[in-house]
């Protein structure tokens, strides 16, 4: 290797690294008080408990089988090697660790694969856009199994890269990566292996020979899955728990999502949220445009990367007018598309790339802007709550719970001296003879928790606020101290204020 060589990579190297440094720090900073506690963090924190006590991942003795385990067993082995909390909650603040190193082994996969299929000033500020965008780094601040599922998803996508370039053996490698994703999340599917099947389709551009040998790996890992399963004699409940699961992706049962009977609009939910997440939007609607244009692309594994693109963003809009649509989805979206974009970028004709150049920089600034002030933000008001409550209140007070997230949150904890309830009406408070309620007032509002967002005007002319604070997740969280002579009035008025949603 000549000088010049030498030279050129140590600084594609180091300016890898600097970017890792970034998104590794963005992910650190503020990792406990920036991201309010998620329902789904508890959840999942709770399967890692169980399988750090050597048990099939369950729910109170239920097994669960809507997501596959191996996100599961990952954390739930780290558990038990670090001997982490055996309370739920307090473990989801320790597992945030885990998902942000994971977040930054994404943006060092994405600089790679933007390295090998574009050009180094476009891998920096593809990478650097990952790093900094808000939607993804919420995500990898908190305990989801997108990331994991992501970072199998990428590496095994540059492992088929290389393999299909120079050393054959790592396309097995690759397609073994692709299957450990479908294990980590199901919809790891379509951008995982969809676009292999779909390769051998267009320009050909992947020999069919190549994507049988993919497909061959990829198998593996959730056929021993489930013949795991069919040993144990799991598989009918895995079964149902699967069919009840593409139910809701395909949108014929409504459960949880911006489609659900009773959720927010979204329309409204982006407005509200356009001063944190702005340009996550923009790349989110430049997703499909991406990779519909990367697949006119002269070179096979630019093409590659906009299948990928195309199939998770034609996914996003299917959930988007039919489906299931949540949050989350959006990680499967954004990442590939930012690939795809890099692609566009040395596609252009050179007329045009100024103007990609700018925008892309004014993108990256935004970005960099929007991610220093998503973690500078206080935005955990649960886990507040829940220490003024175990320190601030009587031991043996009765608290009301109002949300889902505060059920799961608060509920959890061994040797605590409260007596938590999910008392979500007037009526269950006065019944169960509650000291304190807590409640948080963007989800109460928006039709997210069970009780009624008529209790909090109630709340606020007949309770005492001993405490609150603020966050752009929750609005307001609130512990109100209650008076039992007005909850007695209340109810023999017969203004029980029931719930909107059964607990």
């Amino acid at each position: 290797m000549t000088r010049n060589k030498q030279v050129a990579r140590n600084k594609l190297v180091l300016g890898g690294a600097a970017v890792v440094s970034l998104a590794l720090l963005l992910r650190l900073w503020g990792l406990a008080t920036a991201n309010e506690l998620f329902i789904d963090e508890v959840t999942y924190s709770r399967l890692a408990l169980s399988v750090s006590r050597g048990e099939w991942p369950n729910l109170a003795g239920e097994g669960f089988y809507l997501h596959p385990p191996l996100t599961f067993w990952l954390n739930g082995a780290i558990t038990d090697l670090f001997g982490l909390s055996p309370d739920p909650t307090t473990l989801v603040f320790q597992l945030r660790w885990v998902n942000a190193v994971l977040g930054a082994v994404v943006v060092a996969l994405a600089y790679v694969l933007l390295l090998r299929t574009t050009k180094p000033v476009v891998a920096i500020i593809g990478a650097t856009v990952l790093a900094a965008d808000p939607f993804v780094l919420r995500n990898d601040s908190r305990v989801m199994l997108e990331t994991p599922a992501f970072a199998l998803i990428l590496a095994g996508w540059l492992c088929l890269l290389v393999g299909v370039e120079r050393r054959k053996s790592l396309v097995y490698v690759g397609g073994l990566l692709l299957g450990l994703a479908v294990l980590a999340k199901d919809v790891s599917a379509v951008p995982a292996l969809l676009p292999v099947i779909l390769a051998t389709l267009w320009k050909q551009t992947l020999p069919r020979a190549t994507a049988l040998r993919v497909l061959g790996a990829a198998v593996v890992p959730y056929l021993g899955y489930v013949v795991a399963l069919a040993v144990a004699g799991r598989l009918p409940d895995w079964w149902t728990h699967k069919i009840g699961g593409l139910r809701r992706m395909a949108g014929l049962d409504q459960i949880s999502g911006f489609n659900s009977p009773n959720a927010p609009s979204l329309l409204e939910t982006l407005l509200g949220q356009l001063g944190r997440f702005g340009t996550s939007y923009l790349l989110l609607g430049l997703a499909v445009p991406a990779g519909v244009l990367a697949l006119r692309a002269a070179r096979a594994d630019r093409r590659l990367i906009g299948l990928v693109a195309s199939v998770m963003g034609l996914l996003g809009l299917f959930s988007l007018a039919f489906g299931t649509l949540e949050e989350q989805m959006g990680y499967f979206v954004v990442v590939p598309g930012v690939l795809a974009l890099g692609i566009v970028a040395v596609e252009l004709p050179v007329r045009l790339r100024p103007v990609l150049v700018t925008a892309g920089a004014a993108v990256l600034a935004a970005g960099l802007a929007f991610a220093t002030h998503a973690r500078t933000v206080t935005d955990n008001g649960y886990q507040q709550a829940r220490e003024f409550l175990d320190t601030q209140v009587p031991p043996g007070s009765r608290v009301g719970l109002t949300t889902p997230t505060a059920q799961f949150a608060l509920h959890s904890g061994e040797g605590r001296n409260l007596r938590v309830g999910t008392w979500t009406s007037l009526g269950a408070l006065h019944r169960f003879r509650a000291d304190y309620v807590l409640t948080q007032s963007r989800p109460l509002s928006l039709g997210y928790g069970y009780a009624s967002p008529d209790l909090l005007p109630w709340l606020a002319k007949h309770a005492d606020p001993v405490f609150r604070t603020s966050g752009p997740s929750g609005g307001d969280t609130v512990v109100w101290a209650l008076d039992q002579a007005e909850l007695d009035r209340a109810v023999r008025a017969g203004q029980l204020i029931p719930e909107v949603v059964a607990p």
